[in-house]
């Protein structure tokens, strides 16, 4: 009996073993089934959004990826989703400075359309005066007056696609030009010689060879050629730095999407797993990346171009600031201020024939001694009698005012200024700015992607300097990152140059100041703005910030995008009161026309 029970017992046992174990196979197989109809649905949850990429997913049961671990995708896939993710990276960037972008474009527009239809409204003034004053010399004078004018014009002309402004003109020997090639004109009325006569051609370059000799216009061309020289050559640094900001913007973005090298493989791989991993395990909701965890990614990225252009940037952003302060405080004179220098033209034109009539017989002497008694012919085509008769009716000015010279537009300048001002660190803080976007990241650091799942983000923050990028735990720091790319030199030198430039022409003695020392190259970078008080009612202006998720090549996105504003608050500002310098400058243009018509009489 003993032994035949434990047969029994043996048996017995194996079949609830062997039971058992069928019983958890089946358990498993179930299990298993239930798993890949889950990661099925998954991955189908989130087919729409690779095909939206243009990348399609792996075949299940072909292999997990490297990189992301997830069924939805393989390698080859995630190759594809990496070199995306460089794509969606500048695409961001790019949107987040297109606002500046086009701050920048459209302030050097206005700026640049304004001085030349104030040169334009200048010149007609100036030959309505020659047509109702002087008009023994209407005729004649227009040709130099027209050169002057144009070559204001053609000075401040930018070529919006590049950084320099090409053109051969000096504005100082422009305006030597005019009042040498005016004397002659100016000699023959104070001799009152007839119209149909003129100076014969050796005696007409004698006369220009002297006029530095006799100066019979005194210091006005002197003051003229200095105060239109310097206003216009601030005009002409500003506009051209309003291009460099733009070319500089334009191309740090472009910048990330050509190194598919390996020096930066461990950032598009970092790219790769913030941005397109969850959607590899099949993750719909709360896929995006935490914030802390995007503030490490992104500043790794980010470090070589923060430390070179941080603080270049700043610097640029003060001389921009220098020299439109520079302009609004010198509102009547000439200084750097290309409005007061155009519409006094006129007017010192004007003074310069009256103080040679006051003169005249002084200046006639020294002719006399110069370049001996005059010699005439007889002009081939003598100009019609204009003391009768006026000009053509298609080359007669059209009649201004004191309402003819639009004024600077200042209210443009005031937001650019106060836009601009909150740009300071927009390269050290640009990681905050994508980051903080709640359509980008989690900014509540809570069941959001870490990078592994979706969970909080747990571990240190790194800070954005470039020391501290050693302990960043997503991107490690380049083992060249003190080799500076030459494409990103370059961009640091133009910046520089800028900041160089406004100093040297404002004469200010600072403008070899390193102001890399006075920002540091880790500038997070808060600016407070320029301060502005004028008379008038307050001008208010709000910042408001939004940044984007991946966006693939192509899409369009119709969400509002001012980034670079999104740390700034309520700026409260007077607006500067209407300029009166318009009117004194028609007081004076008119009672010097009286005057010069009395002195016209007496010779």
């Amino acid at each position: 009996m003993g032994p035949r029970m434990d047969r029994i017992a043996v048996t017995t046992l194996l079949a609830v073993v062997c039971c058992g174990v069928m019983m958890v196979s089946a358990k498993n197989v179930e299990t298993s089934a239930r798993s890949k109809r889950t990661t099925t649905a998954n991955c189908k949850n989130v087919e729409q959004f690779f095909l939206s990429r243009n990348v399609s997913m792996t075949a299940l049961g072909k292999g997990k990826g490297s990189v992301c671990g997830g069924e939805c995708c393989g390698d080859e896939t995630e190759d594809l989703l990496r070199k995306q993710g460089q794509r969606d990276f500048a695409t961001l960037l790019r949107h987040n400075s297109m606002s500046l972008q086009g701050l920048l474009s459209f302030t050097a527009a206005t700026l640049q359309n304004h001085v030349s239809d104030l040169s334009r409204q200048s010149e007609n003034k100036t030959l309505l005066l020659f047509t109702q004053v002087y008009k023994g010399m209407a005729v004649l004078s227009r040709d130099p007056i027209k050169t002057l004018y144009s070559d204001i014009r053609n000075y401040i002309l930018v070529n919006t696609t590049q950084a320099e402004i090409s053109t051969g003109i000096d504005i100082k020997a422009s305006v030597s030009q005019f009042f040498t090639d005016f004397f002659p004109l100016v000699y023959h009325h104070i001799l009152h010689i007839n119209g149909s006569q003129d100076f014969a051609p050796d005696y007409k370059l004698c006369l220009k060879k002297t006029t530095e000799t006799i100066l019979p216009f005194g210091e006005i061309p002197k003051q003229v050629s200095q105060s239109l020289s310097k206003s216009l050559e601030a005009t002409r640094l500003l506009l051209q730095a309003f291009t460099i900001g733009t070319e500089v913007l334009n191309t740090t973005g472009r910048l990330l999407v050509d190194e598919g090298g390996k020096s930066n493989a461990e950032c598009h791989e970092a790219l790769l797993k913030m941005t397109y991993c969850p959607k590899c395990q099949g993750l719909v909701k709360h896929a995006k990346p935490c914030s802390g965890y995007c503030l490490n990614v992104l500043r790794g990225c980010l470090t070589k171009y923060v430390a070179e252009l941080d603080s270049p940037w700043n610097g640029y952003v003060e001389g921009i600031e220098s020299l439109i302060n520079a302009m609004k405080k010198n509102k009547e004179d000439a200084g750097v201020n290309a409005d007061a220098a155009i519409r006094s033209l006129d007017t010192k034109i004007s003074e310069s024939i009256m103080r040679a009539m006051q003169k005249g017989k002084d200046i006639d002497a020294k002719v006399q001694r110069n370049c001996g008694p005059a010699t005439f012919v007889k002009r081939k085509d003598p100009p019609a009698d204009e003391t009768s008769t006026p000009p053509p009716a298609t080359s007669k000015p059209r009649s201004t005012s004191a309402r003819s010279y639009g004024s600077l537009p200042e209210t443009q300048l005031l937001h650019f200024l106060t836009s601009i001002a909150r740009t300071r660190g927009f390269y050290g803080n640009l990681a905050d700015t994508l980051c903080q976007d709640e359509n980008f990241a989690e900014p509540r650091d809570q069941r959001c992607w870490n990078g592994e799942r979706i969970a909080e983000y747990t571990k240190t923050v790194v800070d954005v300097g470039l020391d501290m990028q050693k302990y960043n735990p997503e991107v490690k720091p380049m083992t060249n990152l003190q080799n500076v790319d030459p494409r990103v030199a370059d961009l640091v030198d133009k910046l520089r140059h800028v900041h160089h430039m406004a100093m040297s022409s404002l004469g200010s003695s600072g403008a070899e100041v390193d102001y890399m020392q006075r920002d540091g190259v880790e500038g997070s970078g808060s600016g407070n703005g320029a301060d502005f008080e004028d008379n008038d009612e307050e001008y208010n202006t709000r910042g408001s910030g939004s940044g984007y998720g991946p966006i693939s090549e192509g899409e369009e996105d119709s969400r509002n995008i001012n980034p670079i504003f999104s740390k700034g608050g309520k700026s409260t500002m007077r607006p500067p009161t209407a300029p009166t310098g318009e009117a004194s400058t028609v007081k004076s243009s008119l009672l010097v026309s009286v005057v010069a018509v009395a002195l016209a009489r007496l010779y």
